[in-house]
């Protein structure tokens, strides 16, 4: 029987893994992406239907490599949940550009990337859904989170 096919972007120990462990408790085959697997190869011992891949969601053709290979081992991602994210602690005085571009290239780009892989194939069958993880300084900025307010789901 066909499992229906979630990928969480951002397993760690917290959010991801318990995103992971809930979808595939509820029947779903389930991509476990992170910048190195060393964490979700132990998780993935105990999920039903799951596997690890390596991803940096910053890189466009990683990306794309990834979810070509979701895709031969699965087929089509019928939920996504994006909880990657990046942050830089501090003001406009005190942050530089290159933290701010490191934190929007995780919390920003990396979730336009992401979405262009599941989009298309969720809009040829009407159904698919697409969940952001994010903090409240991602909604609303607060003292010392510059780099981190300019993303809002």
């Amino acid at each position: 029987m066909h499992k229906p096919v979630c990928v969480v972007v951002g397993v760690g120990p917290g959010n991801g893994a318990a995103i992971a462990s809930r979808f595939a408790a509820e029947g779903y085959a389930v991509a476990l992406l992170a910048r190195t697997t060393r964490f979700t190869e132990s998780l993935v011992r105990n999920l039903d239907s799951a596997r690890t891949y390596a991803c940096d969601v910053t890189n466009e053709a990683a990306v794309a490599s990834t979810f070509d290979g979701i895709r031969a081992e699965f087929g089509e991602v019928e939920a996504l949940v994006y909880n990657a994210g990046s942050s830089v602690w501090g003001d406009v005085e005190t942050i530089t550009a290159a933290d701010f571009e490191s934190a929007w290239r995780v919390n920003a780009l990396g979730t336009l990337l992401v979405a262009k892989q599941v989009v298309p194939a969720m809009k040829r069958s009407a159904k698919g859904s697409i969940i952001l993880i994010g903090v409240t300084a991602s909604r609303r900025g607060i003292a010392r989170t510059a780099a981190f307010a300019t993303w809002c789901p």
